[in-house]
């Protein structure tokens, strides 16, 4: 009987870790087959016969070059307007009565009801120059000839912006929903004004929110494809435009696959470039200083 029980005792002491991996086992191959294996094709893709000739036509040709500093000018442009909305919009939310929060969660989410193309396709209606906005512009006197809102950075800025917002006002909501109101009734105690207030108290506290706002934004715009097409003009193509015209257009998979593997290194730097920053911002709040 000992001789039997040996080896059954010795099983149940493994049977967590087995238990453990039988459940973490479909997650990781799923991500094997759906996002590893992806990857690696089309890594392996870009380096087409052993040869890195599809990198560098990317590094020697100075318009492609300009195609990745354009996209990442116009995600960091999108992002800061966006946050410059989302941020007052989320504390509205933090700050109002429940059936309030319910109407400001309602309006902010009711555009995932709606496609991006179509989405896209009402601001060209609205932004162009005979669209509802320099209609009332020009009967409001303010101008005197349509603005050129669409076809242009302006248009694009616009469509992003609309698209990334909720992505933008969720996880400020989530932080600032946290923060303990009565913090700013005791700064308000301690003689220091609202301006104050909100600069040494209030937005340390939600910094954390804007940091995975920020990268949310930046790094969904730097895939942005449809919106940049419809809204912009032929000087503001972004990467995702060029990925999809070398694979639909010129046929060219290896470059395609070279700027994906490109895209994807260079999002994965800003990943650690605000990952650095969000551990500079609450280093000192780890430390104990308020």
């Amino acid at each position: 009987m000992s001789a039997d029980t040996k080896p059954r005792s010795g099983l149940r002491l493994f049977m967590p870790e087995i238990s453990a991996l039988a459940l973490v086992a479909p997650a990781v191959i799923f991500l094997l087959l759906f996002f590893v294996l992806p990857l690696v094709y089309i890594t392996v893709k870009s380096l087409q016969g052993g040869s890195f000739a599809s990198y560098l036509v990317l590094w020697e040709s100075p318009a492609y070059l300009n195609v990745i500093v354009r996209t990442f000018a116009v995600c960091a442009i999108v992002t800061v307007v966006t946050l410059v909305l989302a941020y007052p919009y989320a504390y509205l939310m933090t700050v109002s009565s429940r059936l309030t929060v319910i109407f400001l969660s309602a309006a902010i989410l009711l555009p995932f009801w709606v496609s991006l193309l179509l989405r896209s396709y009402a601001w060209l209606i609205l932004l162009q120059n005979t669209g509802l906005i320099n209609k009332l512009l020009l009967s409001s006197g303010l101008i005197d000839k349509p603005v050129p809102l669409v076809r242009n950075l302006v248009g694009v800025t616009v469509g992003m912006t609309h698209v990334l917002l909720p992505y933008a006002v969720l996880p400020l909501y989530s932080i600032m929903s946290k923060i303990d109101p009565k913090l700013m009734e005791a700064a308000a105690i301690n003689g220091a004004g609202p301006i104050r207030t909100f600069w040494r108290v209030y937005l340390p506290l939600s910094f954390p929110g804007i940091v995975s706002a920020a990268v949310l934004v930046f790094t969904l715009g730097l895939g942005f494809y449809i919106t940049p097409a419809l809204l912009g003009g032929s000087g503001d193509i972004m990467i995702g435009q060029l990925i999809a015209s070398s694979v639909q257009m010129l046929m060219d998979l290896p470059f395609a696959s070279a700027l994906s593997v490109v895209l994807l290194a260079l999002t994965g730097c800003v990943f650690g470039v605000f990952a650095i920053v969000g551990q500079l911002t609450t280093a000192p709040d780890q430390g104990g200083a308020v």
